[in-house]
């Protein structure tokens, strides 16, 4: 799981504990400027591929880096939707996390797109 925050002009990805060992990876601080816009997806159609970094447990768990049709994308993620955030000048275009089963990826998807610099109305 993870959680996602706007802080100023940042976007922060925050994995759990045990996310950060399974992925290999700690938590991200992106410039908003440097997103390009984040939607909802489900796990399946991610398509993931190959696992280059982290471990894959299919539809259980999958955590770290991996290849898919668009390129490189990193996922902490499991069965169901989870938050899609793309990049542009990044290590990795696209980032894939779960979120807490409270909280809704549609309107963390929204408020990322409205808080990107010169992204225009969103309704």
């Amino acid at each position: 799981m993870a959680d996602v925050r706007i802080e100023g002009d940042h976007l922060v990805i925050r994995l759990s504990l045990m996310d950060s060992v399974l992925a290999f990876h700690g938590s991200f601080n992106i410039p908003l400027s440097h997103v390009t816009n984040a939607y909802v997806s489900d796990y399946e159609d991610l398509e993931l591929q190959y696992r280059l970094e982290g471990l894959n447990f299919g539809i259980l768990k999958s955590a770290g880096v991996f290849a898919n049709p668009e390129g490189l994308i990193f996922v902490d993620a499991a069965q169901g939707d989870c938050l899609v955030i793309e990049t542009l000048g990044e290590r990795f275009p696209r980032i894939a996390v779960q979120l807490a089963h409270d909280v809704d990826p549609n309107a963390i998807a929204h408020e990322i797109v409205r808080a990107i610099p010169d992204s225009g109305p969103v309704e």
